[in-house]
C-alpha cells in the first residue's frame, strides 16, 4: 500500500515539471512574503457563512495569478518555492571544484553543476543513451524482451511494468518483491480508454508529440508517424488490462500473493525466469501482483505486437524517461506537450530550478542534511511533537465518544492509535550514496546512475525485515504523509513553517494549520483504506460486523457529498477517488479543534483583528489551501488525484462542522451549514 500523501498533486507537478528546461530569467513571482495570515487578505464583501473559502481566498487569489512556468499556484507553491531558493543557495556553493569539499558536498554540487553545463549536454547528444538504442536494435525476437527490460527496468524506464520492493500486506514485518502495473505514458489509464471528445483530441495530441520526438531521434517523418501509432497502440494495449484508480485505493485489490515461479501462468509469452534472474532480486520466492488481469492483458500485447514494434515502444520510452536531460531540441518538445498541452503551464522553468528538482530527486538525503542545518533545528522537532502529541491525545477522545462504535472496535482503534509512530523534520540516520558516482560534466549519466543506485536499493530490502527509518522523500519537501503498513506518520522540515506553522503565530492559527495537517495525517490511520491495517500494519479486519456497516454508511455520506461539488465545468469531483483524503480532512480538523480548546482551557485570549480564537483557527485551514489553478491542470486532477480541489477542502470541512455555525454565527439555512451534516471521525 502506497503512502497517503497531503499534497500528492503538488509531488505529481514536481514530477512533471522536471521536463522543464532553460529560459531567459526567472518568471516574476507573486509578492506575498512569508506572512502566515493576516486580516486585510480576507474579502469582507463576501459572508463566510455563504462562502467562506472566497472570503478567506478570493483577495489572495486576485493578488496572486499562475506564473508563467506553473500550472497552478498556492500556499504550498509559496513555500517550495522559498525552499527551492534555499537548496539553491546550497547547491551553489558547492558546485565548485573545491578539494575542501567533503564527499556528501562534491556529490550534491558536481550533480548540479553537470545539470547546469548546457554546453556540455548539448555536445553529448543523444549518445548517452547510445547503448540502450543499440540493445534494442539487436533483439532478435520477442523472447529478448525480458532481457532488455531488465536494462531498462534498473535505470527507471517505466516501459511496460515496472518492479520493485514492498511490504507484505498481510505480514508487515517482511519486505516482498512487488510488480505493478505501467508502461503507459500518459498519466492514467482512463487517458487510453475514454471515448469523450477531449479525450480523443489528446490522444491525438500525444501521437502528434511521440511522433516528433522519432523525428528529433533522425527519424524521417513517414516512418515517425508509423512509429508514433505503434506507441499509442501498444500503450492502449497495456491500459486496457489496467485497474482504475477508484479499484486501486482498495488493499485487497492489489494484493495478490504469488509464487515467483507462478509468474508463467500470468504471461507464457514474457520470460519471467530471464527477467527474475537479469534483475538480481535477492531471495525473490513470492512477488506480489498487484493486477493479474494486467498481465495477462501484458502477455497479449506481447504476443500481438510485432518485434519491431516492440522496438520502437523501447526506444520511445528510453527517449521519452530522459528527455529532461537531453539537449534543448528534446526538452522543448517534451514541455510542450507534458507541460504546455496537458497541464496549461506557458513557460519554462528556469534551469536552475529544473536542477535543483534533479538534484534533490537523485540525491535528496545528501542535500536534506544541508538544508535541515540550515533550517530546521531541535527545537523545531520538539515543538511538533509536543503538537502531534496534542492530535493524539484528541483523536483518543474522539474514538472514546463516538456513540456508533462499539467497546470492542473502539479498543482494538485505540490501540493502533497508541502504535502510531512519528517521524518529524528529517531522518535519525542519513542515506549512505558513497557506492554512487557522480562525474563532473556527465548529467545524464549521473541521473542514471542514481536511478540505478535506487533501484538496486529497493531491490535489496526483499527478503529482509522492514526497515522504518527509511524516509519516503526529502526532508525540504513540502508534504505530510500516513503509511498505513509501518503505522507512521511523517511530517519533513519543508513543511513546517508558515503558513501552515509561524512561530509568531497565536495557538489558532498553527492549530488550523499545521495542526490540521498533523490530524489529517492521523486520521488517515482511520480512513476508508487505512482502517482496514491494524496497529502492526497489517491488513487484517480489527472492527464488528455492525460497526464495519455504520463506518460504510458514514463514508458513503462524505463520498456522496463530495461527488456534487463541482472541480470545473461539467466535471464533479470523484468522490471515491477523494474519499479518503476528504474523510482525512474532515477528521483532523475535527480533532485540531478539540485539541485547540483543550490548549487555551482555562484561558480566554483577546480577539485579534477583530476575530475570536475559534474564528481564527478555521481561517488557519483555509489559508493553506488557497490556490489558483489553470483549466487544464484542473481536469487532469480530477482524472488522477486523490485530493478535492482547496475551495472544497475548506467549504466541504467546515459545512460539516457545527462549531464553524457557532464560531460564525451563521444561520441555520446558510450555504456553510450542511443539514445533513457527515461526521466519520
Amino acid at each position: 500500500m502506497k503512502i497517503t500523501s497531503l499534497v500528492l498533486a503538488l509531488l505529481l507537478l514536481a514530477f512533471l515539471s522536471l521536463s522543464l528546461a532553460q529560459s531567459g530569467a526567472p518568471a516574476a513571482r507573486p509578492q506575498t512574503g512569508h506572512v502566515s495570515f493576516t486580516a486585510d487578505m480576507l474579502d469582507k464583501n463576501i459572508d463566510p457563512c455563504t462562502d467562506f473559502y472566497g472570503y478567506a481566498c478570493s483577495k489572495w487569489q486576485a493578488l496572486n495569478p499562475i506564473p508563467g512556468d506553473h500550472s497552478s499556484w498556492g500556499r504550498f507553491n509559496e513555500l517550495e518555492e522559498r525552499g527551492e531558493q534555499t537548496v539553491r543557495g546550497i547547491l551553489e556553493k558547492y558546485s565548485t571544484n573545491d578539494s575542501k569539499r567533503n564527499p556528501v558536498e562534491q556529490k550534491i554540487g558536481d550533480y548540479y553543476q553537470s545539470c547546469m553545463d548546457e554546453a556540455a549536454i548539448e555536445a553529448a547528444g543523444t549518445r548517452p543513451l547510445a547503448d540502450e538504442f543499440k540493445a534494442i536494435e539487436n533483439l532478435n525476437s520477442k523472447a529478448d524482451l525480458a532481457k532488455e527490460l531488465v536494462r531498462l527496468h534498473r535505470q527507471a524506464v517505466g516501459a511496460v511494468f515496472t518492479f520493485t520492493s514492498d511490504q507484505d500486506f498481510k505480514d508487515a514485518t517482511q519486505t516482498i518483491a512487488e510488480a505493478d502495473q505501467g508502461g503507459m505514458a500518459l498519466p492514467d489509464r482512463d487517458y487510453y480508454v475514454k471515448d469523450d471528445a477531449k479525450s480523443v483530441e489528446l490522444r491525438k495530441q500525444y501521437v502528434d508529440h511521440v511522433q516528433k520526438m522519432f523525428e528529433l531521434l533522425g527519424d524521417a517523418p513517414a516512418k515517425a508517424t508509423a512509429e508514433a501509432k505503434s506507441v499509442m497502440d501498444i500503450e492502449t494495449g497495456l491500459a486496457k488490462g489496467a485497474l482504475d484508480r477508484v479499484s486501486r485505493r482498495d488493499p485487497n485489490k492489489v494484493y495478490h500473493k504469488l509464487e515467483a515461479k507462478d509468474l508463467a501462468a500470468l504471461s507464457p509469452d514474457f520470460n519471467w525466469n530471464v527477467y527474475l534472474t537479469g534483475i538480481g532480486a535477492p531471495a525473490t520466492q513470492v512477488v506480489n501482483v498487484t493486477e493479474p488481469e494486467f498481465f495477462k492483458q501484458m502477455d497479449s500485447v506481447v504476443k500481438t505486437a510485432s518485434l519491431d514494434d516492440w522496438k520502437t515502444y523501447l526506444r520511445w520510452h528510453v527517449v521519452h524517461g530522459n528527455a529532461a536531460l537531453l539537449p534543448t531540441k528534446f526538452v522543448n518538445e517534451n514541455f510542450n506537450f507534458f507541460s504546455k498541452t496537458l497541464v496549461g503551464t506557458k513557460e519554462l522553468s528556469p534551469r536552475w530550478k529544473r536542477c535543483v528538482r534533479y538534484t534533490n530527486g537523485d540525491l535528496g538525503e545528501a542535500v536534506g542534511q544541508k538544508y535541515v542545518e540550515l533550517t530546521f533545528g531541535a527545537e523545531g522537532k520538539d515543538r511538533t511533537l509536543k503538537m502531534v502529541q496534542a492530535l493524539e491525545k484528541a483523536l483518543g477522545e474522539d474514538i472514546q465518544s463516538l456513540s456508533w462504535m462499539s467497546p470492542e472496535t473502539k479498543k482494538q482503534a485505540v490501540v493502533k492509535l497508541q502504535a502510531i509512530s512519528n517521524r518529524i523534520g528529517y531522518p535519525d540516520k542519513w542515506r549512505d550514496y558513497s557506492s554512487l558516482k557522480i562525474a563532473r560534466g556527465d548529467a545524464l549519466g549521473n541521473s542514471l546512475r542514481a536511478n540505478e543506485f535506487e533501484f538496486q536499493r529497493q531491490l535489496n530490502k526483499i527478503g529482509k525485515p522492514v526497515d522504518k527509518n527509511d524516509w519516503p522523500y526529502p526532508p525540504s519537501t513540502v508534504n505530510a504523509s500516513y503509511n498505513p503498513q509501518l503505522n507512521n506518520i511523517t511530517f519533513p522540515a519543508g513543511i513546517l513553517q508558515p503558513p501552515f506553522y509561524d512561530n509568531q503565530a497565536d495557538d489558532a492559527m498553527n492549530f488550523g494549520g499545521i495542526g490540521a495537517v498533523i490530524g489529517h495525517e492521523l486520521t488517515h490511520g482511520f480512513d476508508d483504506q487505512g482502517s482496514q491495517f491494524d496497529a502492526q500494519g497489517n491488513l487484517r479486519n480489527w472492527w464488528t460486523e455492525q460497526d464495519k456497516k455504520e463506518f460504510d454508511q458514514r463514508t458513503k455520506c462524505v463520498s456522496d457529498e463530495y461527488s456534487n461539488f463541482t472541480a470545473i465545468d461539467d466535471l464533479k469531483v470523484n468522490g471515491p477517488l477523494t474519499l479518503g483524503e476528504n474523510v482525512a480532512d474532515n477528521g483532523g480538523m475535527r480533532i485540531a479543534y478539540m485539541a485547540l480548546l483543550s490548549t487555551l482551557a482555562g484561558k480566554q485570549p483577546a480577539a485579534i483583528d477583530g476575530l475570536t480564537p475559534q474564528q481564527r483557527f478555521f481561517l488557519g485551514w483555509a489559508n493553506g489551501w488557497c490556490q489558483n489553478r489553470t483549466d487544464a491542470l484542473s481536469r487532469m486532477l480530477v482524472t488522477v488525484d486523490p485530493h478535492s480541489p482547496g475551495r472544497w477542502r475548506v467549504n466541504g470541512v467546515v459545512s460539516n462542522m457545527p462549531e464553524f455555525q457557532e464560531a460564525y454565527h451563521c444561520k441555520p439555512n446558510a450555504a456553510m451549514v450542511r443539514q445533513n451534516a457527515c461526521r466519520v471521525w
